[in-house]
């Protein structure tokens, strides 16, 4: 299973990349545990503004063990450090690859 967090980006939209790959995602780690995580930071074609400033890929092995990370007590952590990077408001997806 994998819990993907998207951050749509917007004009004026505030996203402390080095922040995130330093702090907030060694703390998803610490928390949920995921067998792999994947940082795809947003680059437009060409220059401008890309779709997203940033796409976290948390892989988890199986259905039990993302449900075990999302009931972690200390997810509120996570949430309560996301003003710390960005103002933008993340869209979470669950998948699986095909």
């Amino acid at each position: 299973m994998i819990v993907s967090v998207l951050y749509p980006n917007h004009d004026g939209a505030k996203f402390d990349a080095g922040y995130y790959k330093a702090k907030h995602a060694e703390l998803a780690r610490e928390i949920w545990n995921p067998e792999k995580v994947e940082l795809i930071e947003g680059q437009a074609p060409g220059g401008g503004a890309a779709p997203f400033a940033l796409i976290a890929h948390f892989h988890f092995a199986s259905p039990e063990a993302m449900g075990q990370a999302m009931a972690n007590s200390r997810i509120g952590e996570l949430q309560a450090d996301v003003p710390n990077f960005t103002d933008i408001t993340p869209t979470i997806m669950v998948g699986r690859t095909l």
